[in-house]
């Protein structure tokens, strides 16, 4: 796990935008010893260029900020086709003989809060997973009570591809959660975003003048994007965050 994935989320604008103040001082305060080092000569700077490489740079974050997005949706979206899949199951279960309704009628309650533990715990905790793993156990059990009871073949076999439906999208919920945009591409949009901050002081030393309100405004605007990836990249640990709504729902439909 990266700096960027672990460190809070405003520790890591922090740093992000004194590194590119600190860019920004490089290329600006670079210019003049390259001049002194050649002598005068003409006072330009190829404009040109920097605007190339900040369209460059806005058409990586845009990617960037694309491919967390999905993954940002992808995540809520697994939410509510868990909830469709449980709610299937509890729906099912309803039409079952006594016994097997009265026992999946209270394991189906005791699984959805395992699962809503389960989307309110940290990436790294190992108890709310090994909690929905013992549930899961509990809930086929369960089932497999009911498949061999008296109901018909038909609803015992819907039953079991509902359960089914809903273990499998549990598993596709941990995957994409542990899915994050790849650490290489975060870290090629760091450092061309950096050297875009220092070609940025090259020019405007190059053309005599350091815009220092205009450029600290576009550097913090800069550090807002990078800092939105970042925390859409986070399922839990960062500011947006997936509502877990359908499953609450779900879960106040049981009482």
């Amino acid at each position: 796990m990266s700096w960027f994935e672990s460190a809070p989320l405003p520790l890591v604008a922090f740093v992000i935008f004194v590194a590119f103040i600190a860019a920004f001082e490089l290329g600006y305060r670079g210019h003049g010893w390259l001049k002194a080092d050649r002598g005068t000569g003409r006072n330009e700077g190829p404009d040109y260029l920097l605007s190339a490489v900040l369209g460059l740079l806005a058409l990586l974050l845009g990617f960037t900020f694309s491919m967390a997005l999905s993954r940002y949706d992808a995540r809520r979206d697994l939410v509510v086709q868990e909830a469709n899949a449980i709610g299937t199951v509890w729906l099912r279960a309803q039409l079952l003989k006594e016994p097997a309704r009265g026992a999946l009628r209270r394991e189906l309650p005791a699984y959805v809060d395992t699962r809503l533990a389960w989307s309110e715990s940290a990436a790294s905790d190992q108890t709310a997973f090994s909690a929905t793993t013992a549930s899961q156990q509990q809930l086929w059990s369960a089932t497999g009570v009911a498949m061999r009871g008296d109901s018909s073949a038909l609803l015992s076999r819907g039953l079991m591809d509902s359960v089914n439906q809903a273990f499998d999208i549990a598993s596709a919920r941990a995957a994409a959660r542990s899915a994050h945009v790849p650490q290489r591409v975060m870290s090629v949009l760091m450092l061309y975003a950096m050297l875009s901050v220092v070609m940025l002081g090259y020019i405007q030393a190059a053309g005599g003048r350091a815009h220092r309100v205009a450029t600290t405004l576009l550097l913090v605007l800069l550090t807002l994007a990078l800092v939105v990836i970042l925390d859409l990249d986070r399922p839990r640990d960062g500011a947006i965050e997936v509502s877990q709504q359908p499953l609450e729902d779900l879960r106040a439909s049981m009482r």
